[in-house]
This record gives structure tokens, C-alpha cells and sequence, in this order.
């Protein structure tokens, strides 16, 4: 699997390998075929996923003032699920630890709501200011 970005801006990252992998996995299909239908994909993150032991968030994201649980999970405040860094939200499993799917939904939709009241309090904001 590669590790480091490739492209010409040194940011984007290849995951062919990571996607057949993981099509493997959900299809139970042998790898012959695969190989015979591997898709390319390019973005500019990837976040691993796999697994329940906590890591170490705050080095690993390289924000050492990230707030953590004693669980290892992303600490938010409850009512604008911001994390301790400025305009940065987190919902599902990072905040809960794992959990189940539909959680992480009602999560994920709540935190849009959230994250779209901040960038338009910004946005005020920005405009009263000028």
C-alpha cells in the first residue's frame, strides 16, 4: 500500500490498492477478478479506519492541543460538536467510540447543521466587520 503523496503537488494520494482491498473485503471476491476491475481514485486525504484500540489523535493528526477523552476519542463540546480547534467539528465513532451506523448518521446530520450555523455566524461576522 502506499504511504507517501504522490502527484505533482505532493498532496494527492493514490488508493487503488486500499480500494481493491476493500472491495475484496465486501464482495468476498477472489483477487484474480480484482485485478481485472481496479478503479483509480485520487484524493487529497485518507483517513484510517480499521480498528477498536485508540490512537494517539492529537500526534497523529500533528495537533497536539486536540482535546481527547480518556477513551482515546475526540472531545467536542456537546452543543456546537466543535473540537478544541477552531472551526474543526467531529460526530460518529471518533466522538462515541464505536458504535452503531445509525448513530453516526444522526451524528453526521446534526454536525452539518452545526458546522452551517458557524460558517454563517462567520460569514455575519466578516460583513459587519468591512
Amino acid at each position: 500500500m502506499q504511504t507517501q503523496p504522490s502527484g505533482q503537488d505532493g498532496k494527492k494520494w493514490d488508493i487503488r490498492k486500499i480500494d481493491a482491498f476493500v472491495q475484496q473485503l465486501a464482495t468476498h471476491r477472489p483477487s484474480d477478478h480484482l485485478r481485472k476491475k481496479r478503479r483509480h481514485r485520487v484524493t487529497h486525504l485518507v483517513v484510517k479506519a480499521l480498528g477498536f484500540d485508540a490512537e494517539d489523535l492529537p500526534t497523529l493528526f500533528d495537533a497536539p492541543e486536540l482535546g481527547v477523552t480518556r477513551w482515546g476519542t475526540v472531545r467536542v463540546d456537546g452543543k456546537s460538536m466543535m473540537t478544541s480547534l477552531d472551526g474543526v467539528f467531529a460526530a460518529g465513532d471518533i466522538v462515541r467510540g464505536a458504535s452503531l451506523v445509525v448513530w453516526a448518521i444522526r451524528d453526521g446530520r446534526d454536525v452539518t447543521e452545526r458546522m452551517h450555523a458557524y460558517l454563517k455566524a462567520k460569514a455575519r461576522a466578516a460583513r459587519v466587520a468591512a
